[in-house]
C-alpha cells in the first residue's frame, strides 16, 4: 500500500514541477496556507535546564506568546497575557503562590493550571472572578524537554508528534541549545529533506575534517523513488516520510559549457580533485546507509548521523511569520544507566553537537535565511521554477497538505482576550 501512495504523490506532483506555467491554485494549497505552522500539535518549547524551580520563561510559537513557569516541581504554559488590558505577565512574574500567577499592573490572579481568574487582589467582589480567564496550554516534559500543545483539540499522545524513536525508553537524548533562525518554518523543513541540497555541505568543517566529499546534490530517478520511500500515515500518528539517502545520483565533477563554442569549464568539488571514482565511493560508505525523514508538523529524523549508531532528530518550530526556532537532539541507543549518562553528560557533546550542530548545520541555518526574501517578499511560493529533485519536496507539501491536522493563523495568535 505505501508503494502505490508514494507513486500517486509522485504522479500528482511531478507533472506540475516541470510545468512552464503558473496556475492560479497549487496541488499544495494548505502548505502554502500554513505559514504561522500546523495547529492542534506538540511542540518543543524549550528545555527543562533552561527553566528552573520557580522561574517563568517566555516564549512564542506559532505566534501565540506564551509564558513558562515551573512551580512545585510542574511546568505550567499560560497564555502571556493579562484579560484585564491585554499586560504581558512576562514583563515582571509575579507567583504569590505556587498555583496562581497575578498581574504586576492590577493585580488580576489566576490559576496556573487552567488559567481562570480567581481573584482580583484589588477587587475582592470584582465580578469577572471565575467567569473569564486565559489560556493555559497542556504541557508534557520529557526527554529534557518541555513540549506545549498549540490547539483546541483533546491532544493526542505526545509520541504520536514526534519522529519514531525520540521517546524510546532506551534513547538517551543529548541536546543542544535551540536558537532562532530568520526565516519561515517551512524553507527549513524543505531545506532539511531537501535531496539538491547536500552541495552546500562542500563548505562545512565537518565535511572537510572527515574529507568525503557531498556532491554537487543528489537526484533519484523516478522509480528509485517509489523504492526508497517509506510513507506512514498510522492514525492518530506519527505521520510522515522517510528515504535512504544511498540510491540518489551524484556527481563530483561538472562541465559548464563553452558560450557559442567556447572553451567548456570543467569544476571538480575540492574534496574530489585527485581522488578515483573507487576512493570517493570508499569514502561515501559513511553516509550510503543513512535514512532521512520529514514527520508532522515539523521535525526531522537522520539515522544514522554524523556516524552510526548516532541519531539526529531537528525541529524547525515556527516562532512567526519570519523566524523559527532551531531545535537539535543527538540520540544514541544505550543499555544502561551508566551509558546513558556518559551520553548526556559528555559524550553527546564530543560525538554529536560539536560535529553536527557547530560544524555542519550551520550551514543550513544560513541556507534557510538565503531563501527568506524571496519567499516573504517576492511571490517565491508562486514563481519558484521547480526542477527535477524537487519532485521529493512537492510530495512533502502534498502529504502535509492532506494530513495536517489543522492551520495557525494571526487570529488564534490574538488569544482568549480577543475572543
Amino acid at each position: 500500500m505505501a508503494k502505490e501512495i508514494v507513486e500517486r504523490l509522485i504522479q500528482e506532483t511531478e507533472e506540475y514541477a516541470v510545468e512552464e506555467k503558473t496556475p492560479p491554485k497549487k496541488p499544495w494549497q494548505r502548505w502554502l496556507e500554513a505559514e504561522l505552522g500546523f495547529r492542534n500539535y506538540w511542540y518543543p518549547a524549550a528545555l527543562s535546564r533552561h527553566l528552573s524551580e520557580g522561574e517563568a520563561r517566555a516564549v512564542q510559537l506559532l505566534g501565540e506568546e506564551i509564558l513558562l513557569t515551573r512551580q512545585g516541581g510542574r511546568v505550567y504554559a499560560l497564555e502571556d497575557r493579562c484579560c484585564h488590558r491585554g499586560v504581558r505577565f512576562s514583563k515582571k512574574p509575579l507567583f504569590y503562590t505556587q498555583d496562581t500567577i497575578t498581574c504586576w499592573y492590577h493585580t488580576f490572579t489566576y490559576n496556573l493550571d487552567d488559567g481562570k481568574l480567581r481573584c482580583v487582589l484589588n477587587d475582592p467582589t470584582c465580578a469577572f472572578v471565575g467567569k473569564v480567564g486565559i489560556k493555559s496550554y497542556p504541557v508534557r516534559e520529557a526527554k529534557g524537554v518541555i513540549f506545549v500543545f498549540v490547539g483546541d483539540i483533546e491532544p493526542p499522545p505526545l509520541e504520536c508528534d514526534l519522529p519514531p524513536g525520540f521517546l524510546d525508553e532506551d534513547m538517551a537524548i543529548y541536546a543542544a541549545d535551540p536558537y532562532e533562525v530568520k526565516a519561515n518554518w517551512r524553507l527549513a523543513c524543505e531545506n532539511g529533506y531537501d535531496p539538491g541540497h547536500h552541495f552546500i555541505h562542500n563548505w562545512s568543517r565537518w565535511t572537510l575534517d572527515v574529507g568525503v566529499p557531498i556532491s554537487f546534490g543528489g537526484v533519484v530517478v523516478k522509480q528509485d523513488l517509489k523504492e526508497i520511500t517509506t510513507y506512514y500515515v498510522n492514525e492518530p500518528g506519527p505521520k510522515g516520510f522517510m528515504r535512504r539517502f544511498g540510491r540518489a545520483d551524484m556527481a563530483w565533477e561538472a562541465v559548464i559549457p563553452g558560450r557559442d563554442g567556447g572553451e567548456e569549464k570543467r569544476v571538480v568539488l575540492p574534496l574530489a580533485r585527485g581522488k578515483t571514482q573507487e576512493e570517493i565511493e570508499a569514502m561515501l560508505s559513511l553516509i550510503r546507509d543513512v535514512q532521512v525523514g520529514l514527520w508532522l508538523p515539523c521535525g526531522l529524523k537522520v539515522d544514522p548521523w554524523p556516524r552510526h549508531p548516532i541519531i539526529h532528530y531537528e525541529f524547525y518550530v515556527p516562532k512567526d511569520e519570519k523566524t523559527h526556532i532551531y531545535f537539535q537532539f543527538g540520540a544514541k541507543r544505550v543499555a544502561s544507566q551508566q551509558e546513558y549518562e556518559a551520553w548526556v553528560r559528555e559524550e553527546g557533546y564530543y560525538f554529536w553537537e560539536v560535529p553536527v550542530v557547530h560544524n555542519f548545520t550551520v550551514q543550513d541555518a544560513f541556507a534557510r535565511e538565503g531563501l527568506q526574501k524571496f519567499y516573504e517578499e517576492e511571490e517565491g511560493w508562486m514563481r519558484e521554477r521547480l526542477y527535477r529533485p524537487d519532485v521529493e519536496l512537492t510530495m512533502w507539501r502534498k502529504f502535509a497538505s492532506e494530513h495536517a491536522r489543522g492551520i495557525q493563523t494571526r487570529e488564534h495568535a490574538k488569544g482568549v482576550f480577543k475572543r
